[in-house]
């Protein structure tokens, strides 16, 4: 009987000891719970509105006593002009290099442009355009990142292991003085909070304050829609190798856009590259271990031009550089001579680096946890609770 006790004893102070644990690592993160600030709109005309009235805060100082529902800054002969609400009524000559600040009590944001942000807008007046920067809490932001970067419908285990990568990411960018990331897919997808939602939240609160790390530093946790079949390795993409973002099999084939291919007629390839006369015919120098192309050899009817895989996604605006080439001779009417069009194979979508989307997708839907579609693509890196030390 005492050994039972003792047992019980024992397990319930196992528990007791895990349950503060992880209460205490929890109440630490949300004591300096980091901040974000997002660049969300770079713009020479810009359009904030609030369904409840705003404060209107310039250089530190509260404007007018009066709060308003919504104010336009414009570009108008090379000043930048002030109008507060809908009659457009003149008010304040900006300067280069003001800030300005707005908070909203309403729990349904602020209105910059025909998206809806919570937390804090920071406006920058420079000299060429008006930056607008959302603050807020990352714990809120990824709510809205997971939704933005993958549809809230797919199993929750694909949302939580995008949740942890994005924390990851979103934690790992240093910014400059103005704001630390970008809205877009140049950094991660952030939809403000139209991407909110039940599941997105749920998401985020059960993995909160997880992160990646390799060697007690949070890793570059890049991730990217669908591979084509096998991520790629990082030195492959970019110059820097990183022993955590290894080539991986893939799991992306239900993908309905794994295979894709894009037409370019003649005229638009004189266009694209009018230096070397358009594009007759292209010779793939290199190609990575899984197969992307990693440089061509342009010829044109002028000459010829060298340019990495990397590059000619960009310049042709192609879903990956997972590709090969086929030229096909345009229909112009019965004219002579034949000229050359081009269409693009190609197999999945983004860099191919780091944790596929399509492929979380279909892990978790085969009963995998977070944990273990992380840590495929991934290679060697740890879970942890985020600490400042890991910066």
């Amino acid at each position: 009987m005492i050994l039972k006790l003792n047992k019980i004893f024992c397990k319930s102070c196992l528990i007791s000891i895990l349950f503060f644990c992880t209460f205490q690592s929890e109440t630490v993160f949300a004591s300096y719970e980091p901040k974000i600030r997002v660049l969300i709109l770079k713009n020479k005309n810009i359009r904030i509105r609030s369904d409840k009235s705003i404060p209107l805060i310039i250089d530190g100082k509260i404007f007018s006593n009066k709060k308003i529902k919504g104010l336009t800054l414009k570009n108008e002969k090379n000043r930048r002009i002030l109008y507060f609400d809908k009659n457009k009524q003149k008010k304040y000559n900006l300067k280069s290099n003001q800030k300005f600040q707005l908070r909203s009590s309403d729990r349904r944001g602020i209105w910059v442009g025909q998206k809806r942000f919570s937390g804090k807008i920071n406006l920058f007046v420079l000299d060429s355009e008006i930056l607008v920067v959302n603050v807020l809490g990352i714990e809120k932001y990824l709510s809205s990142v997971v939704g933005s970067e993958m549809p809230a419908k797919w199993p929750m285990e694909a949302l939580k292991a995008q949740a942890i990568a994005s924390r990851t990411y979103a934690l790992k960018q240093k910014g400059n003085n103005l704001f630390d990331i970008d809205s877009t897919q140049r950094n991660q997808v952030y939809n403000g909070l139209e991407s909110r939602t039940y599941k997105t939240i749920r998401a985020v609160k059960s993995t909160r304050s997880l992160v990646l790390t390799y060697k007690n530093k949070l890793i570059n946790a890049l991730f990217h829609s669908s591979s084509g079949g096998m991520t790629e390795n990082s030195q492959d993409v970019w110059k820097n190798k990183y022993p955590y973002l290894t080539s991986v099999k893939d799991f992306d084939k239900k993908n309905p856009k794994f295979r894709w291919q894009k037409k370019f007629s003649n005229k638009e390839l004189t266009n694209l590259f009018p230096k070397i006369g358009g594009i007759k015919n292209i010779e793939i120098l290199d190609i990575t271990s899984t197969g992307r192309v990693k440089n061509v050899k342009l010829f044109g009817a002028y000459g010829s031009d060298q340019m990495s895989g990397v590059d000619l996604r960009k310049k042709l605006g192609l879903n990956s550089n997972f590709v090969r080439f086929k030229f096909f001779e345009e229909e112009l009417n019965n004219k002579f001579p034949m000229k050359k069009g081009l269409i693009v194979l190609g197999q999945g979508s983004g860099h191919g680096v780091g944790m596929s989307q399509w492929g979380s997708k279909y892990m978790a839907s085969k009963g995998q946890k977070a944990e273990k579609i992380l840590k495929h693509y991934y290679r060697g890196v740890q879970i942890k609770p985020f600490k400042k030390d890991y910066l």
